[in-house]
């Protein structure tokens, strides 16, 4: 009994103190309760959340795309896809990692539930959310483990954000920890893929170096041996490239992944003769492999490749047309196919057109988001403007170059051009017939075959019911499934309706729709015509024979003769044309050649970043065209390039060149004075300045001291860049202070002084004006009956200040001169009433005011409204806008 009694009674201790835990649990308070709590929180919500995320992740790893003809991506490539895909599982993970947040917060894992919170909004690419989840652990994590992972987090969402100053400070950071392996092996992966990022391979392959010893899975870690060895040959280190590629091939790798070593070990194997043989016997034991059909696209790449290795650009060419030729599983295999040929057109063969035909092929065949996609699009445009220019300097020379031969000799070299050219179209056209009759061929044989099937199927029921139909005749007609798939309704079949085409055009001809089809006189463009008896081609052997003879009352048609020389001497006669045989031609002719060497060099130099080339391209233009329309600008070029290198020599030979062919020019005097631009900037400011004023002075009618402003300036600056624009305010002036007839020749000679001038548009207008006044076609004050109206100034309308002054003989009812009134001085409007602003004068007048109104007197050298006379000259209109300076605009 004491043994029950205490069993009973230490029973009941027990479960009264497993009760109070119990209640006690969500304060924490005890240590019991701090158990039950990390009990609760590690094996249900946390346990289920890392668990998912850890399919997630696994999901996530093998669905990397390994384009193995680049470094192999370590991450996963997060887009609307992924997640779109992993986004109910991410919802659910956040939902059971906040359990224990939510309902144990005393708990020890509730800082690692952040972290499941953290990395689902990261793979949810809530990059924002995710960053400030991991500071939170950080910053409040007590256990030093949680803080490193979400270190580690922080350092991967700053990555993938392109937040590279960040993650490097993370991953300074992290330096002075010690940390799990686990984290390790994570931290290393993340400097790799930093040191990827800002293009520092040397210390990326010395991270994953240290990370491959802790990743305990065998294929990812012989995964990331591949990189190694990628990044290895990247950097030429081929040995020990080869040790990772050995390593990976001793620990069973999958198919592709083992495959695809071999491949690269022949790309970083030495070139030596055994070597050679023994790729040679392995690359053909690749090919001849069924296993590896889906692949041989990539093997005769790689044996392209190898070729290339050895500067063997005739068969790698060879072997990559064969590759383009072979059906591929792969998105991107053909666009590095075609990269390669563009690369060995234009670097080694510097065939620049089929280099450019080639980068656009590439363009279309490789996906856009591949990272080559962009850089290889920018080049296939270049290329096409390289290739352009390329051609017109081939094209030329080629031309210049045949203008220098004799008469016989260049009868005989076009002769030999135009048949080869013919001869050329002709096989062209015989391998397209031929094609047309192997698709024909086929597409009877097709019909036949339909047609047959059908027949047996009709007539022998299949004895398998429903949807099933004879697997032992995949391709025979199922009565039973015919109105599903189409066949079953005759005209939905296109190929029975090529063959019965056929057929009709055989034994009818091309015929018409309409009533009466049949009737023999109708016209037909069919070989198989009424005098051939209605027969087949394939009888009568061509349309000339007449089976039948010929009809009566006609007489047979004489087949026209064809001069078989006449296209040939048709093409030799247009080759002809395009020869540049006089001292015009010839000179059109350079001046193609010029411009187009000139804009060669800048291809090289600014979008192809080969220097080197495009200074050598200025050079070859300046020796060939040393007074060229470019040569200024590449003599000077050329300059700078032999003055920074230093080659004081050539700097000075080219310096000599400017100054002695253009002495005038801003390059020589760039030279000469290598403050020439602020001098002239200088100079270009006072100039405007005061053309400015005089402007000013010329719009407010002031044109006495408008023309003295100009004739300052003229004195004082007599050259500078604004010289055609003082040359056209004074004409301006001219016009409107002096006669009509005086003029006019200024008018005209302005274009031709200023050719290049942006006010010649206006200057031509003006002289076009003065035309039509002469041939009677602007009215002017001719066509006005009206009465002039004369302005009259009121109180309070001008400055009460003004007093009018008059000589001791002088009275306000008498002019000074009364003839100054009547000189014929005044410039009205086209279409404008009959009175018109004349050029004021010290002897004008002053206006005799009406209606009872105060005499005043206008300004000093201000204009004063006069009536015109009728027998006054019309003189053009004078546009509103004057002479700009500084701006370049009227």
């Amino acid at each position: 009994m004491k043994i029950a009694i205490s069993l009973k009674y230490y029973r009941f201790w027990l479960l009264a103190w497993l009760g109070l835990s119990a209640a006690s649990c969500a304060s924490d308070k005890s240590l019991m309760s701090h158990a039950l709590n990390n009990v609760a929180a590690r094996d249900n919500g946390f346990f289920l959340a890392r668990e998912k995320l850890w399919a997630v992740e696994e999901g996530l790893y093998k669905a990397r795309n390994n384009d193995y003809n680049r470094v192999l991506p370590l991450y996963p490539t997060l887009d609307s896809t992924t997640v779109r895909a992993t986004r109910p599982d991410l919802n659910d993970i956040i939902k059971k990692a906040s359990l224990p947040i939510q309902h144990r917060a005393g708990s020890d894992w509730t800082d690692d539930a952040y972290l499941l919170v953290g990395w689902a909004r990261f793979y949810k690419m809530e990059f924002d959310d995710a960053i400030l989840t991991f500071k939170y652990v950080n910053s409040t994590s007590r256990d030093p483990i949680a803080k490193q992972e979400a270190l580690i987090g922080l350092m991967r969402s700053f990555l993938i954000t392109k937040q590279l100053d960040n993650a490097k400070a993370v991953s300074d950071l992290l330096d002075k920890e010690v940390g799990l392996p686990k984290d390790a092996r994570e931290l290393f992966l993340a400097r790799a893929d930093y040191y990827l990022q800002v293009e520092e391979p040397a210390k990326a392959i010395e991270q994953l170096e240290r990370a491959v010893p802790l990743i305990p899975a065998k294929n990812e870690r012989s995964r990331t041996r591949f990189m190694l060895a990628q990044l290895y040959q990247a950097q030429g280190q081929d040995k020990e490239a080869t040790a990772q590629l050995n390593n990976i091939l001793k620990h069973n790798p999958p198919y592709e992944l083992d495959f695809q070593s071999k491949l690269l070990l022949g790309q970083v194997s030495e070139l030596d003769k055994q070597n050679k043989e023994r790729l040679d016997k392995y690359f053909a034991a690749l090919l001849k492999d069924p296993k590896n059909k889906e692949y041989q696209d990539k093997i005769y790449y790689e044996m392209a490749r190898l070729a290339y290795r050895q500067q063997k650009y005739a068969d790698a060419l060879g072997l990559l047309r064969t590759a383009a030729k072979v059906p591929t599983v792969s998105k991107s295999q053909k666009g590095y196919t075609y990269l390669l040929a563009g690369r060995i057109y234009y670097e080694n063969l510097h065939k620049y057109r089929l280099a450019s035909a080639y980068y656009d092929s590439t363009v279309q065949a490789m996906p856009k988001e591949n990272p080559l996609y962009l850089a290889t699009q920018e080049r296939a445009g270049i290329l096409q403007e390289f290739a352009k220019q390329y051609t017109i300097i081939e094209t030329q020379d080629s031309l210049q170059a045949l203008a220098k031969l004799p008469d016989t000799e260049l009868d005989k070299r076009l002769n030999t051009y135009a048949a080869a050219e013919l001869e050329a179209k002709r096989i062209a056209a015989a391998k397209a017939l031929a094609a047309q009759k192997a698709l024909a061929k086929q597409q009877q044989a097709d019909a036949s075959r339909i047609t047959s099937s059908s027949a047996n199927s009709l007539s022998t029921p299949s004895a398998l019911s429903g949807s099933q139909r004879d697997i032992s005749n995949p391709n025979a007609f199922d009565a039973t499934t015919a109105v599903a798939s189409g066949a079953g309704w005759y005209f939905d079949n296109a190929t029975s309706l090529g063959t019965a085409r056929s057929d009709f055009l055989r034994l009818w001809g091309d015929r018409k729709l309409q009533d009466n089809w049949r009737t023999t006189l109708t016209p037909s463009s069919s070989p198989n015509a009424p005098q051939n008896g209605g027969a087949p081609l394939s009888v009568t052997g061509n349309d000339q024979t007449r089976v039948n003879g010929t009809a009566a009352g006609t007489t047979p048609a004489t087949a026209a003769v064809v001069d078989p020389l006449a296209e040939q001497n048709a093409l030799v006669a247009t080759y002809r044309q395009a020869i540049p045989s006089t001292p015009a031609q010839l000179q059109a002719s350079d001046k193609q050649v010029e411009a187009a060497m000139y804009e060669l060099g800048g291809i090289y130099k600014e979008m192809l970043k080969e220097k080197q080339r495009g200074y050598e391209t200025y050079a070859g233009e300046v020796t060939r065209y040393p007074r060229g329309a470019h040569a200024p600008d590449a003599d000077y070029l050329l300059y700078l390039y032999y003055k920074d290198l230093p080659d004081p020599a050539k700097a000075a030979e080219y310096a000599a060149a400017l100054q002695r062919e253009f002495p005038s020019s801003t390059y020589a005097k760039l030279i000469a004075d290598p403050l020439y631009r602020e001098h002239e900037r200088a100079l270009h400011n006072a100039v405007a300045t005061r053309l400015d004023s005089a402007f000013a002075l010329y719009k407010d009618q002031y044109f006495t001291r408008a023309k003295a402003a100009v004739t300052r300036l003229e004195k004082q600056y007599p050259k500078s860049d604004l010289t055609d624009r003082v040359a056209y305010l004074k004409l301006l002036l001219a016009i409107r202070t002096q006669a009509p007839a005086a003029v006019r020749a200024s008018v005209g000679q302005f274009a031709k002084t200023y050719p290049d001038s942006p006010l010649v548009p206006q200057a031509l207008a003006l002289a076009g004006a003065y035309k039509k006044a002469e041939d009677g076609q602007l009215a002017g004050a001719l066509a006005s009956t009206e009465k002039p109206v004369v302005s009259v100034f009121r109180p309070g309308e001008v400055d009460n200040r003004i007093r009018i002054l008059y000589a001791p003989d002088e009275t306000p009812a008498v002019a000074l001169k009364p003839a100054a009134a009547a000189t014929g001085q005044q410039v009205p409007a086209a279409g404008a009433a009959t009175t018109a602003s004349v050029a004021p004068t010290a002897t004008t007048p002053a206006t005799t005011a009406t209606d009872g109104a105060t005499p005043t007197s206008p300004k000093a050298d201000a204009p004063a409204p006069v009536t015109t006379p009728a027998s006054a000259p019309v003189t053009p209109p004078v546009p509103a806008a004057g002479v700009p300076a500084g701006t370049g605009t009227t």
